[in-house]
């Protein structure tokens, strides 16, 4: 593993096919059953993975969406359905560069990403306040809420922005990081990863009124154990924003947003049973 110095800015630029295809970045929340992986592409192609489940289904499920190469992974926390699937992502595709939040775990799959970090040609980032141009697109990083409580709080927060479209992810973060990464004026953004899966204790009136969502992806397993996502979150995600999807019930949900703000949802199924009022939500919607 080489590790480096940089400034504030990291540049991953360059074209590939992409480009031709698509004046949009393609956020993908693949359907890793209960945990996080999600794609970020931009127009010239490169990409970013956020997470990776804790399978390594994972490489077939990014190779399906035509990923041969990633420019930069970045675990929001060592927990296993954030990070079990990274040795297989190491092992399967060229990286150039890894980013953790440099807080070690205890258990053995933290020490198998480690070893698989340590044991490739991956340039190794620490997650400090910094901007990532991934081509014409800006990963803002949010470093982790200082002496987090636990893991969850001290996820690595990500604001993804191409023109007036802004994405937000924060992993696990349950209410206090997320009342930290208010403190750091984060405020409207289009697209919002639900934290923690929907759990009740990661989210809140004042962080949707804040984060103002048009519309609000959670990444999720069917019948988990944890009873995700809780009613009580679904609630305040409803009164906050009419367009949710969940991997458990439509598969990956893919956003292509636009420079303007505006952008398409797509998802892998349609289903009738999304919400508690039971309406059907399309595979493909146009949401602006």
């Amino acid at each position: 593993m080489r590790s480096i110095l940089l400034a504030a800015v990291l540049v991953l630029c360059g074209a590939d096919w992409h480009s031709a295809q698509t004046g949009s970045v393609e956020v993908i929340f693949l359907d890793v059953g209960q945990g996080d992986a999600i794609v970020v592409r931009s127009p010239e192609g490169k990409v970013a993975l956020i997470d990776s489940g804790n399978d390594p289904g994972i490489v077939h499920l990014l190779r399906r969406h035509g990923i041969d190469s990633i420019d930069i992974v970045i675990a929001s926390h060592p927990h296993a359905d954030h990070v079990g699937g990274m040795p297989a992502v190491l092992a399967g595709f060229p990286v150039r560069f890894y980013m953790d939040n440099g807080i070690p775990h205890t258990t053995a799959t933290y020490r198998n990403v480690l070893w698989a970090v340590r044991n490739s040609d991956v340039t190794y980032l620490a997650a400090t306040a910094r901007t990532i141009e991934l081509g014409s697109v800006d990963i803002h990083v949010l470093p982790p809420m200082p002496e987090g409580d636990k893991l969850n709080n001290q996820s690595i927060g990500l604001l993804v922005e191409y023109g007036e479209f802004k994405a937000l992810f924060t992993g696990d973060s349950e209410i206090p990081e997320l009342n930290y990464f208010m403190s750091l004026d984060v405020s409207d953004v289009t697209l919002l990863k639900a934290a923690h899966h929907g759990s009740r204790d990661a989210v809140s009136p004042a962080w949707l009124s804040r984060t103002k969502p048009e519309v609000v992806v959670i990444s999720v397993g069917g019948g988990n154990p944890y009873g995700h996502p809780h009613d009580w979150a679904m609630r305040y995600y409803r009164a906050a924003c009419d367009a949710i999807y969940r991997t458990d019930l439509h598969g990956d949900v893919t956003i292509q947003g636009n420079e303007d703000g505006t952008f398409v949802v797509s998802t892998g199924r349609a289903t009738s049973a999304t919400m508690q009022d039971q309406r059907e939500v399309p595979a493909v919607s146009y949401v602006h």
